[in-house]
């Protein structure tokens, strides 16, 4: 069988401490500003050392989040800390960032990288796509079923790591712009506010319960994923103790959990209990779910008898030990532990000779070490005398030097001077080429027709009747390939030539049917290294992150051509939830009506219906940029139409080409403001 490991959260050292002492396999922390949990306590580089040592010398890998997007003025300061973590010992860093990643394979091509589930990596080609690019393990969407689980892990050649237990995002991660928009608080910069959490038109339509796949552990350990995680680094320690337990002894046992085990897992933390269903395939009201609010009294003692468990000193018996005692009357007593040696006199006894049971009582003595004598081998020549003082003295000197001996991290060659190949890809000359622009129906579409637009991006279901550049669905499963195959393949057969990409895992589909390749938002290219990367998959033109300052903006070059989102609602989150079938009694209205969420503020933000029954959540008002496009070197700037109508298309189309001005209610984005 394989064996899998147990991942834990730790925020602080003494969260490190509760996930070793309770089982886990592998710890993952966040380190500086340059992770998707800022708000955690944190690390100090020398508390960041300790722990990675600490983990070391037990056994127990560490894998460090990286995984926020930087600008191109911070990627020096993300590479300081890599190089840091690398130097330390850390086994993996976990990253989202495409340019962050390509630069750490050209310092420490030896250093693994595991893909963020802030890549949203859900399919089968998304996950080789990720192989390509160097990672060697991949963090799957946490909305992935068991049959694409399996799918992905058996047919991948890379390692897969999931979820089991801890917090759903409504949205899928690292689409969600939400809480950047409304708060410039950015999910991808590692400080999500959690708006999904907030009521919204009377309820809580974003809310979903937490994960709980304790069930499923040891069918996911058939499956042969490496990895099960569990989420939760900004909750406090007794918690990762406690799921940490439960989880490990699931693991170990390979069976699923006890009532008791349920019920703990409940009282710890849950939102109106827990749910299952995008692993089983289902989806519907019963995921949804807010905080459940426990008295203190009630899980006190669950709290206490965790913490003693990870007090300082306490060690759990995690290292097995192979031990060699020797002792003759010219060679001394030597004991050996893996790999270590001390020594010490002996003499002839006069009364009672020390026999080898009483070595093996005194060297099983292990207590308050984290080692454990797996196997022991005494020889010893009659007639000896070895005090017990010497003997326990031997065994704790040994297992001292083993466990600092551990404790060394590897040795890592960090390379200074290394530049990431660029491939002999062809600069792009900077210019402003025009406008284009995304529509949602073939209506709004044949409005634009004739005015000039550079580019007039449409739906695949819309591409395949009139042959324009296809935008392709941000999400869509194996499963749903084939119709995705059929429908590129009328829409090539129209004349299209061009499909707009969402997701890296696409580019591999395009690149076997033949299309040119564009990269929309979805691919959250936030640095000059991110659109080398992208250049190098083969795509052409790409769109910048609406979540970048005009300056960051500015700072984007690459071999490629670049575009702007420049007027349109903003796509904050994509749902695998229909919310639009729950905000109307459970009835499917998408072609009778628009359908809105109301926040506390009364601001209204339109929900628009997906390939496969998902939704995209738009913003509430339009951005409307105007400025000198040619200035911030973008190539194309592109009105992105959703819910208008023709002629509002028409009349802003041409504002925008005839530079006239616009009435209504607007907004900047985050181009002005920029996000923390």
């Amino acid at each position: 069988m394989n064996r899998v490991e147990l991942l834990a959260p730790a925020g602080s050292p003494e969260g490190v401490r509760a996930a070793v002492q309770s089982g886990a396999g592998a710890v993952y922390m966040g380190f500086g500003v340059f992770n998707a949990r800022r708000n955690a306590q944190g690390f100090s580089e020398e508390e960041m050392a300790e722990a990675i040592a600490y983990c070391r010398a037990r056994g127990v890998k560490t894998n460090i989040t990286l995984n926020i997007l930087a600008g191109d003025r911070e990627l020096d300061d993300a590479l300081r800390d890599a190089r840091f973590l690398y130097e330390a010992g850390a086994d993996a860093l976990i990253v989202q960032d495409l340019g962050l990643a390509r630069l750490l394979h050209a310092h420490a091509p030896d250093l693994a990288l595991h893909a963020s589930t802030q890549m949203t990596i859900h399919t089968l080609d998304g996950a080789r796509e990720a192989k390509e690019l160097g990672f060697s393990r991949v963090v799957l969407s946490r909305e992935c079923t068991r049959d694409e689980v399996r799918l992905i892990t058996e047919k991948a050649g890379v390692e897969t790591e999931v979820f089991v237990h801890g917090a759903l995002c409504m949205c899928y991660s690292g689409q969600c712009y939400l809480s950047a928009l409304i708060g410039q608080r950015s999910g991808n910069r590692g400080l999500c506010a959690q708006p999904c959490r907030l009521p919204y038109s009377g309820g809580y339509p974003l809310s979903l319960k937490d994960l709980a796949l304790a069930g499923h552990v040891a069918e996911i350990a058939d499956m042969g994923v490496s990895s099960l995680k569990i989420e939760g680094r900004m909750k406090r320690p007794e918690y990762t103790a406690i799921v940490t337990r439960i989880y490990a002894d699931l693991l170990r046992e390979h069976r699923g959990p006890t009532p008791e085990e349920r019920e703990i897992l409940r009282l710890v933390f849950s939102r109106d209990g827990f749910t299952d269903d995008y692993y089983t395939g289902k989806k519907g009201d019963g995921m949804f779910g807010v905080k459940t609010d426990v008295p203190l009294h009630e899980v006190q003692g669950l709290y206490d008898e965790a913490a003693r468990r990870f007090a300082e000193g306490r060690e759990a018996p995690l290292v097995p030990v192979n031990m060699q005692f020797s002792a003759r009357q010219d060679t001394g007593a030597v004991l050996s532990a893996g790999g270590v040696t001390v020594c010490a006199p002996v003499e002839r006894a006069e009364k009672r000779p020390t026999t080898p049971d009483m070595v093996e009582k005194s060297l099983r003595k292990t207590g308050g070490t984290p080692f454990f004598a797996e196997h022991l081998r005494i020889e010893m020549e009659d007639g000896l005398m070895i005090p017990a003082s010497v003997m326990n003295g031997m065994r704790r000197d040994a297992l001292y030097l083993l466990l600092a001996k551990r404790s060394v991290p590897p040795s890592a060659d960090w390379m200074d001077s290394a530049k990431p190949d660029e491939g002999g890809l062809v600069r792009i000359a900077r210019g402003f080429r025009g406008f284009t622009a995304s529509v949602r129906t073939r209506e709004q579409a044949e409005a634009l027709a004739g005015l000039g637009m550079e580019t007039i991006y449409a739906p695949l279901h819309i591409a395949a009747e009139t042959g324009l550049p296809a935008v392709l669905p941000r999400v869509f499963s194996d499963a749903e390939q084939p119709k995705i195959e059929m429908l590129l393949g009328k829409a090539m057969s129209r004349g299209t030539g061009t499909v707009l990409l969402g997701n890296i895992g696409q580019a591999a589909l395009a690149r076997r049917m033949g299309f040119a390749m564009h990269g929309d938002f979805g691919l959250n290219a936030f640095n000059s290294q991110t659109l080398e990367t992208l250049a190098e998959l083969g795509i052409k033109r790409q769109t910048l992150s609406f979540e970048a300052r005009l300056a960051q903006l500015r700072d984007m070059r690459g071999p490629l051509e670049t575009e702007l989102i420049v007027y349109g609602r903003l796509p904050l989150m994509i749902f695998e939830n229909c919310a639009i079938r729950r905000q109307n009694g459970g009835r499917c209205v998408c072609r009778e009506k628009l359908t809105c969420l109301t926040d506390r503020k009364k601001e209204r933000f339109p929900l628009l219906p997906e390939f496969g029954c998902r939704n995209t959540l738009l913003s509430n008002r339009p951005l409307c940029l105007r400025e000198d496009f040619a200035r911030l070197g973008v190539h194309t700037a592109r009105l992105m139409f959703t819910i208008e109508t023709p002629e509002e298309c028409l009349h802003i189309a041409r504002a925008f080409l005839n530079g006239a001005p616009l009435e209504g209610e607007f907004t900047n984005g985050l181009y002005k403001r920029g996000v923390e």
